[in-house]
């Protein structure tokens, strides 16, 4: 007995002993539980520490501790998956704070009054009392369940077993030069996607080529053309699929393979490849081949809008330039993280400059410096810099340059110090969160705005009827002045472009609108962002004279460019009397009565279409559906609308209707005496002075039956 109390007595010592070792840890493993809130897929750790504080702590409070962080975890993921009206950093953010300042209330409200609730400590211990009469089986039944239900809940939305193991090919992706010299030889990229977009690493297929070729002024089929086309080819892939198949680099080709070919006809031609897997035809995007010369201006295809894990995307810089070169298939591209983020860590900031310098590579692949300014109240712009700095000090954040006058004062500063050019580019338009101001717009950077991205489309308000795919995050109710087409009617003079705005490390193709913006997809990221980017990122094309820094961005600034929807490359030229788009796209006529004829050349291309929250795919005997809509928009209306049925459509219009201009002053807003562009502007104006001055302007949008868009324009006439 003597011994059996000096063992109690060593026991109680040593439980103590841990006891008071073992605080602080504990207390400090429970805040990084905490954290975990915004980690999106990573949320699972705190969800884990919840578990473990429930099953293997003997004490009762922590044990109740363990359970509400690991609930509280499975309603922020469940919160944040189901509901999409929200930036979802900031609803797990005021959720999770709601959710453990209202326990810590109610654990104080139970500490001040429990002596005092004689009752409360009764109905607790009838509680207890009640649970542990219950058989035994059916408490371990109940316990069981206490930490089952928040990760069956948590994995319900957070795990997604077809995308972690379905790699088998869907459909192919054929890409090629939009333009090319008689002759020349080019590279014909071809690639086998998964039901997701992702490369299909299991492909293993046999393919083999044709032509299918158009006269450029006749419109009629060329039935023989001279091409050298590759050979038939299998490709060679792996056994088990992957969800990230470009970086497994054994010598396989795993989903995707260059070749060589050539064209010795003039025309517009498209590259069909048959596929072995799907029996199904797919063509290329339209490539027009001519004997150029000098003076010709090539097509490239870019995009000015991705973030990395150096602020709130996805993978490394490398990882971005890498994909948008290699995998994409870009020409050029901008990652442009945010500097509210970087701020607080300057070094990511020379990291982006030096892998941004890395990864230009003159005629073959250009890189841009940039960074996004998210001020919330005036808009966010993405800016763009010309050179081969970026601009670090200031660091372009709202914290440090709060107003839009700030910013254009520090990109002033910039262009003068280093003689590098600037452009800034508004983006998510109509968004509730970021609604943007244009009375703030500064033309000297602000020449080109972005139409339509992973968050929507906005050349119109979200309400308006002709906003055909919509945006996320409206307005409680219709609100004027914020969309592109407001600003051209307020007599701002920008053109249209297209960008990702991906987050999820894939510039040029963003997967964020498939089931693949699932946070165990690789490159992983700890961001909830990627789950509110319903819609496919959209490409811009530019004219440009050499695939060069000088050369893409000169023709950026100058305005030689159109827009679209998805990873689509169609050909898309507009002109009226002969004055295209860029270089001021002005065209002067005599009088006010002077007739415009008005000239849309469309090519369409051949490949799937992405749409919002779906994937492209194809049925068995596919073919690319060439029917669609040319409209013409003019001062903001909807002019004249012509169904097109093939893939090539020459179209010329004459507008004989007196030129009468547009102006937004209706639409104004008066408060206190003072007039303003909608309720969310503070920038009081005169009314007056919103019009395009009696001048018309025409945009040109392609609507496609099968879901693609792509815009042109305005082209301004003025007399």
């Amino acid at each position: 007995m003597k011994m059996l109390s000096i063992n109690r007595v060593f026991k109680n010592l040593h439980e103590k002993e841990w006891s008071h070792w073992w605080r602080i840890p504990r207390i400090l493993l429970y805040i990084i539980g905490i954290v975990t809130f915004f980690f999106y897929f990573w949320s699972f750790i705190g969800l884990l520490i919840g578990i473990f504080y429930y099953i293997f702590f003997r004490n009762i409070a922590w044990k109740r501790n363990g359970v509400i962080l690991s609930y509280s975890i499975t309603f922020i993921t469940l919160l944040v998956f189901y509901y999409k009206s929200f930036p979802p950093l900031n609803l797990a953010l005021w959720s999770g704070l709601g959710i453990f300042l209202s326990f810590s209330i109610l654990l104080l409200i139970v500490s001040i009054t429990k002596r005092k609730m004689a009752v409360l400590k009764e109905f607790n211990s009838q509680i207890l009392n009640l649970i542990n009469i219950l058989p035994k089986k059916v408490q371990s039944v109940l316990k069981m369940a206490i930490f089952i239900t928040p990760l069956i809940l948590w994995s319900y939305v957070s795990i997604d077993l077809e995308v972690m193991f379905d790699n088998h090919p869907s459909l192919l992706w054929v890409h090629a030069p939009s333009k090319v010299n008689l002759s020349e030889t080019f590279e014909l990229k071809v690639e086998a996607w998964d039901q997701f977009e992702r490369l299909s690493a299991v492909y293993i297929g046999t393919i083999d080529f044709s032509l299918y070729s158009v006269n450029i002024s006749l419109g009629s089929e060329i039935i023989n053309p001279i091409a050298d086309l590759p050979d038939t080819y299998t490709f060679r892939g792996q056994f088990i699929g992957s969800d990230i198949a470009y970086e497994i680099g054994d010598g396989k080709d795993n989903g995707m393979h260059n070749f060589e070919m050539s064209i010795s006809t003039i025309g517009i031609h498209y590259v069909l490849v048959n596929d072995s897997v799907t029996s199904n035809t797919y063509y290329s995007n339209p490539i027009i081949v001519k004997n150029y010369t000098n003076n010709e201006q090539l097509i490239a295809w870019g995009d000015l809008h991705s973030h990395t894990e150096l602020s709130d995307g996805t993978g490394t810089p490398e990882h971005s330039f890498y994909y948008a070169r290699y995998i994409a298939g870009l020409e050029f591209v901008a990652l442009t993280d945010h500097g509210e983020i970087m701020m607080w860590n300057p070094g990511t900031l020379d990291q982006l400059e030096k892998a941004t310098n890395f990864a230009y590579r003159p005629n073959e692949f250009v890189t841009f410096h940039g960074i996004e300014w998210t001020q919330v109240k005036t808009g966010h712009y993405t800016c763009v810099f010309s050179g081969d700095e970026l601009l670090k000090n200031p660091i372009l954040s709202y914290m440090l340059i709060p107003t839009t006058q700030g910013l254009w004062d520090a990109l002033d500063a910039f262009t003068e110090n280093t003689e590098a050019r600037a452009l800034a580019l508004p983006h998510h338009t109509t968004k509730k969160t970021y609604i943007q101001d244009w009375t703030y717009l500064n033309p000297k950077y602000v020449k080109i705005a972005e139409v339509s991205s992973v968050h929507g489309d906005f050349l119109f308000e979200q309400r308006n009827p002709l906003n055909y795919r919509g945006a996320i995050d409206p307005p409680p109710s219709y609100t004027h002045g914020s969309s592109i087409m407001d600003a051209f009617k307020m007599g701002y003079r920008m053109t249209l472009y297209s960008s990702g705005d991906n987050h999820d490390g894939h510039p040029g193709h963003s997967l964020s609108h498939t089931r693949a913006y699932i946070g165990h997809q690789r490159p992983y990221s700890i961001w909830l962002t990627r789950n509110e980017h319903p819609y496919p990122g959209g490409l811009t094309a530019v004219f440009v004279d050499n695939i060069t820094r000088e050369g893409v961005f000169t023709s950026l600034g100058y305005q030689r460019i159109y827009a679209n929807s998805d990873h689509g490359r169609p050909i898309l030229f507009f002109n009226i009397n002969r004055t295209q788009v860029g270089d001021s796209s002005t065209l002067l006529v005599n009088n006010q009565n002077t007739h415009r004829e008005i000239n849309i050349f469309f090519a369409q291309d051949g490949a799937p279409v992405a749409q919002k929250s779906n994937a492209a795919s194809i049925t068995r005997n596919w073919m690319p559906n060439w029917d669609g809509t040319i409209e013409i928009m003019k001062n903001g209306m909807l002019w004249q609308s012509i169904d097109i049925s093939a893939p090539i459509e020459n179209i010329t219009i004459i507008d004989t209707d007196p030129i009468v201009g547009a102006t937004f002053e209706p639409n104004c807003l008066e408060i206190d005496g003072k007039y303003y562009i909608n309720s969310y502007s503070d920038n009081p104006i005169d009314p007056s002075t919103l019009s395009t001055g009696g001048f018309d302007f025409y945009v040109i949008r392609v609507v496609g039956d099968n879901g693609r868009m792509t815009w042109a324009g305005p082209i301004w006439v003025e007399y």
